[in-house]
């Protein structure tokens, strides 16, 4: 899965730069927390992709499972292809039966704000596989060595790449659609 964020920009960010023997774990850092992202968003996003799923449209209407919408290439019913109206969002047909559609959508470079989060999540994973606390220690408020000792504000509720309340709902708003899905990608 292609990861919202490069190496690269984490280390613009950090103000550090990683060993060659450390970007693979970067690397899957950041596409874990790209994963979150896409979940948190319901759906991909980037990087721009084709896809192909018979739709059922409602009186000759078919809202489109994925967005941005780049282009619809092709609508068949039958194997033939027939006429359509692409509004932003949804085609028009004539008539309710089943068509094929193949559309490209997504966004050709990621967008700022998920580079941006994919960044954040990494790092905090990071800060805590670096303690040596593993995946799993947000909401840590103190940490001692001897006796090693961790303490949580939330009780381990912030535990993973997770992000806050405000945060999440601000991507839903901007990047989400719902819990629709794509049902085959071509190539």
């Amino acid at each position: 899965m292609t990861a919202f964020a490069e190496v690269n920009d984490l280390e613009a960010l950090l103000g550090r730069t990683f060993e060659a023997s450390q970007q693979p774990q970067i690397t899957a850092l950041l596409e874990s927390a790209s994963s979150h992202l896409r979940a948190v968003a319901g759906q991909h996003l980037f990087p721009v992709t084709v896809s192909t799923y018979t739709a059922y449209p409602s009186a000759g209407r078919e809202d489109l499972p994925q967005w941005p919408v780049v282009s619809v290439d092709t609508v068949t019913r039958d194997g033939a292809p027939i006429p359509f109206t692409y509004r932003p969002g949804y085609i028009l047909v004539s008539g309710s039966d089943p068509v094929d559609v193949t559309f490209t959508w997504g966004f050709q470079t990621a967008p700022e704000e998920l580079t941006r989060l994919a960044c954040v999540l990494a790092a905090q994973a990071l800060t805590t596989l670096e303690l040596g606390l593993g995946l799993s220690a947000g909401g840590l408020s103190s940490l001692a060595i001897d006796d090693f000792k961790a303490a949580f504000a939330d009780g381990g509720a912030s535990t993973g790449m997770t992000l806050t309340p405000h945060a999440a709902a601000a991507v839903r708003t901007q990047f989400g659609r719902g819990d629709m899905h794509v049902l085959e990608t071509n190539g």
